[in-house]
C-alpha cells in the first residue's frame, strides 16, 4: 500500500512530501572553486547546508575539479598542531629553529589544503 501524504518521521523513506514541490528551487547554479574554497574549513555536511545543496553534489563537483576528498578531515589535525605549537611559542618567547620550521611547514600544508590541493599528513607529529 502507498503511504499517504506527510506520514513518517524526518528520516522515513517513502511517502509524499507534505509541502508542494513548487516551492523548491531546482534551477541549476554554478559552483566555482572559489565558492568551495570558502567552505573548506568546515565539515562537508555543514558546507552543504550553507551552500543549500546536498553533500553528494559537492563531492561530484569536487571530483570534477580534481579534489578527490573534502579537505576538512586533513585540515583539522594540522590546525590543532599549529595552534599547539603557537601556544608553546608564546610561552617560551623564543622557539627552537626546528619548531619554527615545523610551524612554517604546517602553515604551508594548511594553505595548500585551503586551495584544494592534497597534502600528505602522515608525518604529522602530535
Amino acid at each position: 500500500w502507498r503511504r499517504s501524504e506527510g506520514r513518517g518521521g524526518k528520516l522515513a523513506l517513502g511517502g509524499r512530501p507534505s509541502h508542494p514541490m513548487e516551492d523548491v528551487s531546482t534551477a541549476p547554479f554554478k559552483l566555482t572553486p572559489n565558492d568551495l574554497q570558502k567552505h573548506f574549513h568546515m565539515s562537508l555536511n555543514e558546507a552543504a547546508k550553507r551552500l543549500g545543496i546536498c553533500a553528494t553534489a559537492i563531492k561530484k563537483v569536487c571530483r570534477r575539479m580534481g579534489i578527490m576528498k573534502w579537505p576538512y578531515q586533513k585540515l583539522k589535525p594540522i590546525q590543532r598542531r599549529l595552534a599547539k605549537l603557537q601556544a608553546q611559542h608564546k610561552v617560551l618567547d623564543a622557539a627552537p629553529p626546528a619548531v619554527l620550521q615545523e610551524m612554517k611547514t604546517l602553515d604551508h600544508q594548511r594553505q595548500q589544503l585551503l586551495k584544494g590541493k592534497d597534502v600528505d599528513i602522515t608525518t604529522l607529529a602530535t
